[in-house]
């Protein structure tokens, strides 16, 4: 099946960060509401967190859980989330059909066991969120990754859809109303909010101190160590280019950029290093290390660069 890639920014709304449903939210919504990226203050993740969901508990980094779609956050810039639950297709079919032709779009909660285009088709169930776009001839027209976590256009009839969400572990039907709202406003209000994660945010910096033992550990076979801290700095990566994003928009903050894009070099690094790591079993750890070491200098440097500019 030909991929017909779909126009958007590639790099900011890609999967390091976002899961597949809030990624798929955010094309959407980038397309309607030019300030978008004020909605990122909760990217500032702890890397604390990003251990605790990739590593401890083993959540695949595709379903990392952050507070990006917080109805306040979303607020600010005139977004507001709709989110109902439908037995099978046929009780939603009426309201998905109305959203699309009103909203543009949709985006269901899905099993990609359904989806031709899927790594998983016929093998793996798997929750997941697929958009749909336009309805014509008994075809819906989608959006979804690709193999290689791009978003694609991709038609399919009808009844393979429903199929989809009616097999579905989690049925629900997703859009996000977007509606005016008060530039100024929007910047004020996304400023304060992110003071106040500035006030809240505590890392103690394990994930970045604890790369070289967790490398060394006999517990866990290297293959799968290097796995997952290959997931946890694509997450750590993706938040810091988020909320990249946000500091360019703000005053306050603009002069951080420079200091956040340095951050998403320093984890593109890294996660090079384990991507390499990935391929070849094995990965050097004193340099892991080292980066590391050198990305928690950056780090805490950056952090109190924006506690200063939010007068913390």
């Amino acid at each position: 099946m030909k991929d017909d890639v779909y126009g958007y920014d590639q790099q900011l709304y890609d999967r390091s960060f976002l899961n597949c449903y809030q990624r798929q939210a955010m094309v959407m919504l980038a397309e309607r509401v030019p300030d978008l990226p004020l909605a990122f203050s909760p990217c500032l993740v702890a890397g604390d967190d990003i251990a605790d969901q990739v590593i401890r508990i083993g959540r695949p980094k595709y379903d990392f859980q952050s507070a990006l779609l917080d109805p306040d956050n979303l607020a600010r810039v005139g977004v507001a989330r709709q989110y109902l639950p439908f037995d099978t297709y046929a009780q939603a079919r009426d309201l998905i059909a109305d959203t699309v032709r009103r909203a543009g779009y949709v985006i269901l909660f899905v099993d990609v066991y359904y989806l031709p285009h899927t790594p998983e088709y016929r093998t793996d169930h798997v929750v997941h969120t697929i958009t749909l776009t336009s309805y014509a001839d008994g075809n819906w027209s989608i959006l979804d990754d690709n193999r290689a976590s791009v978003l694609c256009r991709y038609a399919y009839p009808e009844d393979v859809i429903a199929a989809a969400y009616d097999n579905g572990k989690l049925r629900h039907v997703s859009w996000f109303p977007a509606g005016p709202y008060d530039v100024q406003a929007a910047v004020t209000g996304s400023a304060a909010a992110f003071t106040e994660v500035l006030r809240a945010h505590d890392d103690t910096y394990a994930l970045l101190d604890g790369v070289a033992d967790l490398l060394a550990t006999p517990w866990i076979a290297p293959a799968r160590t290097i796995a997952l801290l290959y997931d946890a700095f694509s997450v750590y990566e993706g938040s810091r280019a988020c909320l990249r994003a946000f500091a360019a928009r703000q005053p306050a903050y603009a002069d951080a950029e420079p200091a956040l894009a340095d951050l998403v070099g320093r984890c593109r690094d890294i996660r090079n290093q384990l991507m390499i790591g990935k391929a070849l079993g094995q990965v050097d750890a004193v340099r892991v290390a080292a980066a590391c070491a050198d990305l928690r200098a950056a780090e805490e440097g950056t952090l109190k660069l924006l506690r200063e500019r939010g007068g913390i």
